[in-house]
């Protein structure tokens, strides 16, 4: 079913200095119902001045000091009165509803990100608790101290395809770290983080902190590249391709100011002689398709051998079949719509180039006669492996032949980024040696979930999938310079 009738998304709403009010630039394009392609509202941009305007208060209410390293127990108290309001029922399903009508990600899933809103700033306000911000260091005549120090305001800048949980994670650790936050949405899913903003800015009003200690913006590259460029924004977070990631670096690297950029990736799939290939099926249609295939560590890239290719293919045609592809609000939808018409268009024009050199193109004779941004799940066998270096970002898989394992290792590392890698394997011990040898941030032995493998986890982006990586120690460090202070002992020879 598509949203209900009568539904209207959050009104986008700039939070700045305080101030309430509708952005003042319009963007070309609108947001539509992926179900439907129904028009739901115009997409909107902050102006400039007023995008000035927020990095002004943001810069004041960093120097006013409320959340630097005295302001300690400000910001635990601030993280776990946020992480109520997010909990409430009624706020769960307002971001649920916007963002599952702006991705098109199915409710039943939306509904999850959601309800983990609250544990996200429950967790910064822990990891924050558990982490030293100041140091006492032994020396030679006298201690020195190190001490943990936000950087300065911080740009928080998520993506579309999974928006306000990210926008949630990055925000709750840059204000557990003590930075204020100016966030900008993808103009594609500005909506649930509209709802996140006003309970973030509520709660910062009736903690009587400065105003600009949390502002919400709008639009596209330019306002990123304003937020980028300027000065007074020490640390940036950006989840979002590659092009947008190599042009907010360049307008940083003016500054040099700390840059967490996660860009995407095409992650490799090898699978072994001895791979059980109906697990190994499940488990990639699982992985290929999650979250409508806008997932940026899906599987991309299969690597196998010459005799299990068809098989393979054929079993994870078989489970294609049993996808229900449909409106993000049907409760037996397992694989909605796009999140947006360019993304459906880009999508397929990049499975036609696929066919047109030579890739078998099969979805399972899956017929999508549905009137939004739907495309069919699809597997793409025999197209040049050099064609599928780039990530297609969509649940499209992409399988190819080799002959051992060490020719899958050097095909696997021939792409381009590193977020994920897969082996598949009956031989444990051995996938897990050769997944330590593939050039990826996380590597997962048989299974593609998107849960982290362990509590303590870590994992760096490799190769043009960006700069930084995961874990939330890391990420509120992230967000924090080092300083020592202390005195040099006497007599030192230079």
């Amino acid at each position: 079913m598509p949203a209900p009738i009568g539904y209207r998304l959050p009104p986008q709403t700039d939070i700045i200095a305080g101030e309430r009010s509708r952005p003042a630039v319009e963007l070309d394009g609108a947001l539509a119902d992926p179900n439907t392609g129904q028009t739901l509202d115009r997409r909107w941009a902050t102006s400039t001045d007023q995008v000035y305007r927020a990095i002004a208060a943001a810069d004041e209410s960093y120097r006013s000091g409320e959340l630097a390293v005295d302001g300690l127990a400000t910001r635990q108290e601030l993280l776990a009165v946020i992480a109520d309001r997010l909990e409430a029922p009624d706020v769960v399903e307002a971001i649920a509803v916007a963002d599952s009508m702006n991705t098109g990600l199915p409710l039943t899933l939306t509904r999850i990100f959601a309800g983990g809103n609250g544990h996200t700033f429950r967790s910064a306000a822990a990891v924050l608790a558990a982490t030293p911000q100041r140091e006492e260091l032994p020396g030679a005549a006298s201690a020195a101290d190190l001490h943990h120090v936000p950087w300065g305001p911080a740009a928080v800048l998520p993506p579309w395809n999974v928006p306000t949980a990210t926008a949630a994670k990055k925000a709750a650790f840059a204000l557990a770290a003590g930075c204020p936050v100016v966030l900008k949405p993808s103009e594609w899913a500005p909506s649930g983080s509209t709802v996140l903003a006003e309970v973030i800015a509520d709660v910062v009003a009736e903690a009587r902190l400065t105003p600009g200690t949390f502002q919400l913006v709008h639009g596209g590259a330019a306002v990123a590249l304003l937020l980028a460029g300027d000065r007074r924004i020490r640390a940036l977070c950006l989840t979002g391709g590659q092009a947008a990631g190599e042009a907010i670096a360049v307008a940083a690297a003016r500054d040099m100011k700390a840059l967490q950029l996660e860009l995407g990736s095409n992650n490799p799939v090898i699978v072994r002689a001895d791979a059980d290939l109906d697990a190994t099926a499940d488990a990639l249609v699982s992985g290929f398709t999650k979250l409508n295939g806008q997932w940026c560590e899906s599987p991309g890239s299969v690597f196998v051998p010459a005799a299990l290719e068809r098989p393979l293919v054929e079993a994870l045609l078989d489970r294609v079949r049993s996808l229900v592809v449909g409106e993000a609000f049907d409760e037996k939808t397992t694989l909605g719509p796009q999140s947006n018409i360019a993304q459906r268009d880009r999508l397929k024009a990049a499975i036609a180039g696929l066919a047109a050199a030579g890739g078998r193109v099969e979805s399972g004779e899956m017929v999508l006669d549905l009137p939004g941004w739907f495309v069919a799940p699809t597997i793409v066998s025999g197209a040049p492996e050099q064609l599928t270096v780039d990530e297609i970002f969509g649940p499209v898989l992409t399988v190819h032949v080799a002959r051992d394992d060490e020719e899958a290792l050097r095909l696997a590392n021939s792409r381009n980024t590193g977020l994920a890698g897969y082996v598949f394997s009956a031989a444990e011990t051995a996938a897990r040696a050769l997944a330590a040898r593939i050039d990826a941030g996380e590597v997962k032995v048989n299974s593609t979930s998107v849960l982290d493998l362990a509590p303590g986890s870590t994992q760096a982006f490799w190769g043009r999938s960006g700069v930084g990586g995961h874990g939330d120690a890391q990420l509120l460090g992230f967000f924090q310079g080092a300083r020592i202070v202390g005195t040099d002992p006497p007599g030192l020879p230079i």
